[in-house]
């Protein structure tokens, strides 16, 4: 049996990421009004799609679906040209080791205000 979308989580997903619909569709390399129609809930994607969605929108397909009721962010996609900064961490912190990555993620935090527990 195939899964079948909630569009709810899915804007939910996309709204997450801070995208827009437009975004959202050229990432998932589909038509807009495609994608309109699958968060309306008036197209039901494939399994294929709804996997596709999930990678780009960092969830998972069982949150999509509905078989979870919290999305658990998987990945996160950068754009070089959109998030610049972001990519340069990112693309930057893959060459650092463990215990550097760390003291980046507490910098992060101190400046964040976030209070680790």
């Amino acid at each position: 049996m195939q899964p079948i979308l909630i569009p709810e989580n899915l804007k939910k997903a996309r709204e997450a990421l801070c995208i827009t619909r437009v975004e959202a569709a050229r990432r998932m390399n589909i038509p807009q009004s495609s994608y309109v129609r699958y968060e309306k809930g008036t197209r039901k994607p494939t399994h294929a799609t709804i996997t596709q969605m999930a990678q780009v929108l960092g969830t998972s397909v069982d949150y999509l679906t509905g078989q979870k009721n919290k999305s658990e962010q998987q990945s996160i996609v950068l754009d070089r040209n959109e998030d610049k900064i972001m990519f340069e961490i990112a693309e930057g912190g893959k060459d650092l080791d463990e215990e550097k990555l760390k003291k980046l993620l507490l910098a992060y935090y101190e400046i964040a205000g976030i209070k680790k527990k």
